[in-house]
């Protein structure tokens, strides 16, 4: 058994694809003094599904460069403490592209990999509120749900991750990855309805951590 591993050794030349997918966090909240009832979260947690190529360019070290695609969809925060006497729902969602560089362990069954890369996200933040406690909205008095921002920013981001993968044979894995995303930049505007509100853009580095599980072939 430990020669079939010896010979998927990873050396210069080979390459890997990997998909995976599992659980994501957004760390942003809003933040508005005199306008905040309390903060409160961008998002609840979500989900996150994506996608890695890489190319082995070294062997010693053993270095790999790549992409690495994903898309998180976050759940919807609801909240009675953000604005006063209002009842929100906001929820986030975003797709990176990064170039990535890898350094792996590069022989046996098991292989721990550390990762990096610069690119680009496209994130996107919706939050709706609707009037409670016999409130209403002032230029109508009335209390149908209102979308107070529905913004998305485009902007540069960040990658670290850490990673293991676990090979069945000499070319199949699967694997777990543990990384975090700075999400550099992020600008959103409220809608009409929510600078009525008192709503101003809302703004700064937000940051994104996942869990992923994954299945990947070498080659």
């Amino acid at each position: 058994m430990a020669s079939t591993f010896a010979r998927a050794d990873y050396a210069k030349g080979m390459a890997m694809f990997q998909i995976y997918g599992g659980g994501a966090a957004l760390s942003g909240r809003y933040h508005q003094p005199g306008v905040n009832k309390d903060e409160q979260d961008y998002a609840d947690g979500g989900s996150v599904i994506g996608g890695q190529f890489l190319y082995y360019v070294s062997d010693s070290p053993c270095l790999a460069l790549g992409f690495d695609v994903s898309h998180a969809d976050f759940s919807s925060h609801e909240s009675y403490q953000l604005l006063i006497n209002r009842f929100t729902s906001s929820s986030a969602k975003n797709t990176t592209g990064f170039v990535v560089a890898r350094l792996a362990y590069p022989k046996g069954r098991v292989r721990p990999y550390i990762q990096g890369g610069l690119g680009a996200q496209a994130t996107s933040l919706t939050l709706d509120g609707t009037p409670i406690n016999a409130s209403s909205w002032a230029d109508t008095h009335t209390t149908e749900t209102r979308q107070l921002l529905n913004s998305s920013d485009v902007g540069p981001a960040i990658e670290g991750a850490i990673g293991l993968h676990v090979y069945l044979t000499k070319r199949l894995f699967i694997g777990a990855e543990y990384k975090i995303l700075d999400l550099i930049g992020k600008d959103f505007s409220p809608t009409a309805a929510g600078q009525s509100e008192g709503l101003t853009k809302t703004s700064g580095t937000v940051a994104e951590s996942s869990i992923g599980f994954m299945l990947g072939l070498g080659f």
